[in-house]
């Protein structure tokens, strides 16, 4: 055999050793993820609906804005500009108009944007008092739909909020046509649901990281943090240790459009875990515990419309519009008001007491 035909054999021959060698280190981990991910369910794609969630049809009120859902695909929002002095119908049907013409002012814009919306829903408590939804949000100049999360809790609206469970219970929860939330006590994963500014007339501001909780046996809150991905979605587990104890949840979150991870690349291990003994933030439980809201409501429902059909529904919004403009702001107060002269009256028995001619009618009363 010739030298080149032997060093050719022996490149070969390390080529193999080093590929084994990389094999061996590797391919335990390899195996486990690609039995992990074969191992783990497919992912329930989210069904869109034409019909309004019944706890979410009516009128919504908030300090900045009016909004209206009906079942005849009819989607308004008004705003409340001016210190609420003014509604604005910023988006409504074009049929609106033919019922209630709409204000032409330097406020306005002509004509209303017309915004489309599909529903979808995520979880609703056994009790139906409580449901978290996503807004499938078609606005006129943009490709492609925007997902919106909202939660309700008693009528009223939260922007801000978590779901009890991880998401593969919930999904397949929802794919039996048994789309709620079990009831159960306190202890347990509480994944993020939310990652949207508010129900605006133009795409909302998402955020870039959300916050998951696991509260322990003992009260313990752990705090975890996820950041946007690019990986592909699936019911993936990651896992973090207090001690003795560890922990599992959801490694990837699914809120609207966007994936969130707790982990960098493969990993399956959450690191810089913060520990508290109570959440940072004031909470809104829901009847059942499964869901838990933060902060002040985003939207009150308005209990006038609820009992409504959609006819009366869109009537009464408008009129309710056409009212609130119609108000007169009291005139403000002048930037210099007028003054007037102060003048300090003399008290009568103060004026008589340097009068001669009362001297002697005093006397004869002194001496009675």
């Amino acid at each position: 055999m010739s030298y080149k035909k032997l060093s050719t054999v022996a490149i070969i021959f390390l080529l193999s050793i080093f590929s084994f060698a990389q094999t061996t280190r590797s391919g335990e981990g390899l195996v486990s993820i690609r039995n992990d991910q074969a191992e783990l369910p497919p992912v329930s794609e989210h069904v869109l609906s034409e019909n309004v969630p019944s706890l979410l049809q009516g009128i919504w009120q908030g300090a900045d804005r009016l909004v209206m859902f009906s079942n005849q695909n009819e989607f308004a929002l008004v705003l409340r500009v001016f210190y609420q002095w003014y509604n604005d119908r910023a988006a409504e049907p074009a049929s609106f108009s033919e019922v209630k013409s709409r204000d032409r002012n330097n406020t306005t814009k002509s004509p209303a944007e017309d915004i489309q919306i599909q529903y979808i829903t995520i979880v609703e408590n056994p009790s139906k008092t409580a449901g978290i939804y996503e807004l499938s949000i078609k606005y006129p100049h943009e490709k492609l739909p925007v997902l919106v999360p909202i939660c309700i809790i008693d009528g009223k609206m939260y922007m801000d909020f978590l779901i009890k469970d991880s998401a593969e219970v919930t999904d397949l929860r929802l794919s039996d046509s048994a789309s709620t939330i079990q009831k159960s006590d306190s202890t347990g994963f509480y994944r993020a649901a939310s990652n949207a500014s508010g129900i605006t007339i133009s795409q909302p501001i998402f955020d870039k990281e959300v916050l998951s909780y696991f509260i322990g046996d003992k009260g313990e809150v752990y705090r975890i943090r996820y950041w946007l991905s690019e990986m592909d979605y699936s019911y993936a587990k990651a896992s973090f240790s207090d001690g003795d104890k560890e922990f599992f949840v959801d490694k990837y979150l699914r809120i609207g459009s966007s994936v969130y991870q707790c982990t960098t690349g493969r990993s399956s291990k959450i690191r810089n875990i913060q520990k508290s003994t109570k959440l940072e933030k004031n909470t809104n439980y829901d009847s059942d515990g499964g869901i838990v809201a933060f902060g002040e409501p985003y939207l009150v429902k308005v209990p006038e419309g609820e009992e409504r059909t959609s006819l009366q529904t869109s009537a009464y919004f408008l009129d309710s519009v056409g009212e609130n403009n119609r108000r007169k702001h009291p005139a403000p107060k002048p930037l210099f008001p007028p003054t007037f002269p102060k003048y300090r009256w003399k008290e009568i028995t103060e004026l008589e007491l340097y009068n001669p001619a009362t001297w002697n009618k005093r006397n004869l009363d002194i001496h009675k």
